[in-house]
């Protein structure tokens, strides 16, 4: 039922959408109005470069701060439109300040001559109705060279606070990445239409996503959550639910969109420059709760609850945005909020992303002693965001032998206890540091973010923080495509174990050191490291080991490159800080270049604290906090050479590396702490997937055991630890979908076979003319199904992504040498596509374009060529020399589908640029385009007619530019355009001849040039002039009077074609 009803949708028109989003937004409050209306001229715009509405701002201020004498109504008003910058996000990053904080800057003197400098509102953010919006379609901007029109823009008080681009669901072209990569071409050609904009929406109606104008597209999120944050089915059983709908009405509710704008819009200053982050879906939802939650328990027992949000999925950004709500809620008296880890590590990265944030209301302190922390919370009485670890609630010496309990630090209700997961080793009730916490909190609210759920065992844990406030699983977290899959490659290294050695006991001494206990216990874990030393890095197992993590990682890397531009990041967890060392040494061994002495440099680290009694090639690669950072900034930089870096215990929780997609583990883990160790892979980045956790130590049970914690969705779709044999045994079903369904009728193994150096190019290019050629009937379908070229290229994505994850796998090398063909026929498929979407003027999307660029020089330039037309066997075409002997070419290609189509995108190109102010010689050549590749189509044309005729449109479109020159004088291009609209009436042109209606045209385009005002477009009295200006033109020079209704609307619309060339502000 759903399919049926989604189906018929994708044949809807864009226009179609977007009245359908006009509707929708007219239906939440925002004013619709034709883009027109607000036109330079209008009363609106003040010039076509600018989007601002500075008469509806103006009043906006003065409205909204009644207090303000008009002097200072413009001052403010200035302060908002002067551009500092042409710097999109840096003007992104001013005007934002103003929509939510107000304006500082304005100093004025009343008419007693008191100075005032007041804050200055450009929102009523107390009641929305009190401002404007505004909802505006095919929205013109003009800077210099660049012209472009938006589908809609939102208006918030005169300022573009939205924008929604919209495609066709049905058209190849159009996708939402196309749509993205629109999006990204308006930010660089226009920076200054961005600098109020909030959120961008991109759809084809049937899917949506939005982000800011800043965020990458693997960061854009569908909004597919009801009212309540309840998620709703795609596709949609009613129009109600479809992906456009639910996020407009999910963005744009005229108090949720304000609420977004003031507290889950986040920018901040990081070492890679400066970000700007918007809450998805459920962040939104579960801060939301959170706080009311906390508001709650503030005033019960101090039980806020637990947000249970898959690792991966923005848990830091939540925390912080819940920092701030609760910091600024009028109901909680400004209080002093107290952050918790259970590491120092952790504490760090937690600590240095709310210091970066510019939403927080004050920054961040870190408390690094227990005396710090007690000091900082003993002084306070409000307000502070104090960062600490667990351990510092841990009581002294003095007070441990004096039998003490921990010394009240804060008996007010206003803190705030934040903590970064929770589990019962730490948060025991009996006599642990939940016991600690409570004695020097005991009014506090305690409220817990973790990303892996609480297990049965840790009820504890429960009844110090509280129940579940939102669940966000792991199969929501990838549906929404907040994370990717995670899959299990077993290459399973055996250990020798001693007879008396129990490897349950090993697990449990495994998971005490990855806990990150203090110094007391120390004494306790040295035992099993031994064991642990003796089992896990015996001299032949790590050579072995070393070996194999070398070969993999040269594979695995290789084929990352096509979705993220480089190798990538791997990180390898050993069971003990002296096999890390000792497994680094027989790494380097194996590939020497890799090694570097500075911290900056190198291909491969080693990660760990300790201290100076550790052995010294253990202690060589202990490196100072400082030192640590560097590394970690380069592991976080996916153009920085280091690729590999070896841990024990560090960066397994809180370590956020997108371009990090391999995780090799040779240490028995399990439960939470395994799951937060394979998060490490889960990622977004680019056009990554998958992550990949490579065991070299048994962990299939583990996974088994942990993921039956989770959800039940989680346990039945197992997002995270699905194994590898699975992805081998799916990579094998589509090796045969594309061997034996898709090109069963084309013979590419013969070719291939042939003896000759250009036999894999032919087999490749041919394979690519046989998919394209329009007479098949597989390529022949109705609207909505899918071509068999496109089956290819979706068959081809999908086995490129699979077998990047099992490239090593030896099951599949038999299918090496099909899958290698197939990848270059994919990316001579995306060549032509690349080239169809440049003539059709349409951006390339991010991916194809890094496709392209990593597999081209290795598939394609081995043999030579590299360019659409070369494959074809004709060079590229200049349509103006096109003689006998190109046409001989092309009739010989042996390609002569893809000849066919390089000639028709050139033919298209040239097209577009020649007829860009023409509107009729526009639909003329593009008519006769659409009929004849129809014509072929359908094999009405053999490929030798429709080449002939391909070649005789491109003469003329190649010599319509010069037309001009026929006439004496000669008619200019202007001069031609409004020609071509009066000639367009043949008995016209038999009453009145060429010469007359020359003579029509070079007067209509000086007349009507002198009579355009900046208003025209806009004001329909203004147009209304006009027509009757260019009815009497006509009527003086004897147009026929029955032929003159169509003349004038043809006029009026090639008008148009020139509204922002001949507006007065183009001419200054």
């Amino acid at each position: 039922m759903t399919t049926d009803f989604a189906s018929p949708l994708r044949d809807l028109s864009e226009a179609r959408w977007e009245a359908l989003a006009m509707d929708t937004l007219g239906e939440l409050g925002w004013k619709p109005v034709e883009g027109k209306a607000i036109a330079p001229g209008s009363g609106e715009r003040e010039s076509w470069s600018e989007l601002i509405l500075p008469g509806r701002l103006r009043d906006a201020i003065a409205r909204i701060n009644p207090q303000l004498p008009p002097s200072a109504v413009e001052d403010a008003l200035m302060e908002v439109t002067s551009a500092k910058s042409r710097d999109a996000l840096a003007e992104n990053r001013r005007i934002h300040d103003f929509l939510t904080k107000g304006i500082r800057s304005v100093v004025y003197t009343d008419e007693h001559g008191a100075e005032h400098n007041p804050t200055i509102w450009l929102v009523d953010f107390r009641e929305p109705e009190a401002n404007d919006f505004l909802a505006v379609n095919q929205v013109a901007v003009v800077e210099g060279e660049h012209r472009r029109r938006f589908d809609v823009v939102l208006y918030l008080n005169g300022l573009p606070v939205g924008l929604v681009e919209l495609k066709k669901a049905g058209d190849a072209h159009a996708d939402l990445q196309g749509a993205y990569a629109q999006l990204r071409t308006y930010v660089d050609e226009l920076p200054l239409a961005f600098r109020a904009n909030v959120v961008c929406v991109v759809s084809d109606g049937i899917t949506a996503r939005y982000g800011t104008a800043f965020t990458p597209f693997e960061h854009f999120a569908p909004w597919n959550v009801d009212d309540e944050g309840r998620p709703v089915p795609q596709p949609p059983a009613s129009d109600e639910d479809l992906a456009l709908n639910l996020a407009l009405h999910g963005l744009f509710q005229q108090r949720r969109f304000l609420e977004i704008l003031r507290g889950y819009v986040a920018f901040a200053e990081t070492p890679g420059g400066t970000t700007k982050r918007i809450a998805k879906p459920h962040q939104y939802f579960a801060v939301s709760k959170a706080v009311g939650k906390t508001i709650e328990a503030t005033r019960r027992d101090g039980r806020a609850g637990v947000v249970w949000h898959t690792q991966g999925s923005g848990k830091s950004l939540e925390m912080e945005l819940y920092t701030h709500q609760v910091m600024t809620h009028p109901s909680l008296g400004n209080p002093t909020i107290v952050v918790i880890t259970d590491r120092t590590d952790l504490d760090d990265q937690l600590y240095s992303a709310f210091l970066a944030s510019e939403l927080l209301p004050e920054k961040p302190v870190q408390a690094a002693t227990r005396d710090d922390l007690r000091t900082e919370l003993l002084n306070r009485r409000t307000g502070g965001i104090i960062f600490t670890t667990l351990q510092k609630f841990g009581r002294t010496k003095e007070e441990r032998d004096a039998g003490q309990a921990h010394p009240l630090l804060s008996d007010r209700r206003n803190v705030i206890v934040i903590v970064d997961e929770a589990h019962r080793s730490h948060y025991d009730s009996l006599d642990g540091y939940a016991r600690h916490l409570r004695d020097a909190l005991p009014n506090a609210t305690f409220v817990a973010f973790t990303g892996t759920p609480i297990s049965e065992a840790d009820r504890n844990t429960r009844d110090v923080f509280g129940d579940y406030i939102d669940i966000y699983d792991l199969t929501r977290a990838v549906d929404d495509g907040a994370t990717v899959r995670v899959y299990h490659e077993s290459r399973l290294i055996p250990v020798s174990l001693p007879k008396d050695v129990d490897p349950e006991v090993i697990d449990d001494r495994a998971d005490e050191i990855t806990a990150g206990l203090d110094d007391a216990e120390r004494q306790r874990i040295q035992r099993s490291v031994a064991v642990m030393n003796a089992v896990y890095g015996a001299p032949d197992r790590l050579k072995k080991l070393a070996a194999d993590l070398v070969s993999h990682w040269e594979a695995r890397s290789a084929q990352m490159r096509k979705f993220i531009d480089g190798p990538g990041k791997g990180l390898i967890v050993c069971a003990t800080r002296d096999i890390c060392a000792r497994l680094y040494e027989e790494i380097i061994a194996l590939r020497p270049e890799w090694h570097a002495d500075a911290d900056d440099k190198g291909r491969i680290k080693v990660v760990y604290t300790g201290d100076p009694k550790d052995e010294p090639h253990i202690r060589k690669h202990v490196r100072r906090p400082s030192q640590l950072k560097v590394i970690q900034r380069r592991a976080k930089d996916p153009d920085d050479e280091l690729e590999l870096v070896i841990v024990q215990s560090m960066w397994l929780t809180g370590f956020d590396s997108p371009p990090l997609h391999t995780l090799y583990l040779d240490k028995p883990m399990r439960g939470a702490a395994l799951m937060q160790a394979l998060a490490r892979v889960n990622r977004t980045f680019r056009a990554k997937q998958d992550g990949l956790l490579v065991g070299y130590a048994p962990v299939t049970q583990s996974l088994h055991e942990a993921l039956a914690e989770y959800t039940q969705d989680d346990q039945d779709t197992r997002p995270v630890g699905r194994d590898i044999d699975e992805v081998v045994a799916q990579v094998r079903d589509l090796h045969d979908v594309i061997c034996n369904v898709i090109l069963r009728g084309y013979d590419w193994r013969g070719k291939l076979a042939a003896r000759s150096d250009k036999a894999f190019r032919e087999a490749v290019l041919g394979t690519v003319n046989y998919l394209r050629n329009p007479a098949l009937p597989e390529n022949q379908v109705e609207p909505g199904e899918d071509t068999l070229a496109e089956r290819f290229r979706k068959a081809a994505a999908r086995l490129d992504r699979l077998y990047a994850l099992c490239a090593s796998s030896g099951q599949l090398n038999p299918y090496r040498d099909d899958i290698a063909f197939f990848q270059a026929v994919r990316v001579w498929m995306a060549k032509f596509d690349v080239e169809d979407r440049r003539a059709r003027g349409l951006p390339i999307p991010a991916e194809i374009a890094l496709y392209l660029k990593q597999l081209t020089a290795g598939i394609i330039e081995a043999g030579g060529v590299t360019d659409i037309y070369q494959a074809a066997g004709v060079d590229r075409p200049d349509l103006s020399h096109l003689d006998e002997a190109y046409l001989e070419r092309l009739r010989a290609s042996k390609t002569p589908h893809l000849a066919i189509e390089a000639l028709r995108q050139a033919i298209e190109q040239t097209m577009r640029r020649v007829t860009r102010h023409n509107v009729v010689r526009q639909k003329t050549f593009s008519d006769r385009l659409i009929e004849l590749m129809n014509r072929y189509t359908n094999q009405h044309l053999t490929s030798a007619e429709i080449i002939a005729e391909l070649v005789a449109m491109a003469k003329e479109v190649a010599a319509d530019a010069d037309r001009g020159k026929a006439f004496n004088p000669p008619l200019s291009e202007d001069e031609l355009a409004f020609y071509d609209a009066v000639a367009q009436n043949e008995a016209a042109v038999r009453e009145m001849g060429p010469g007359m209606l020359a003579d029509i045209a070079r007067d209509l385009v000086r007349t009507v040039r002198n009579s355009v005002t900046v208003d025209w477009v806009s004001r329909d009295d203004v147009r209304a002039k006009l027509r009757t200006i260019i009815k009497r033109l006509l009527a003086k020079h004897g147009y026929p009077p029955d032929a003159a209704p169509a003349a004038i609307d043809l006029v009026i619309r090639q008008m148009e074609t020139f509204a922002e060339d001949w507006s007065p502000e183009a001419s200054r």
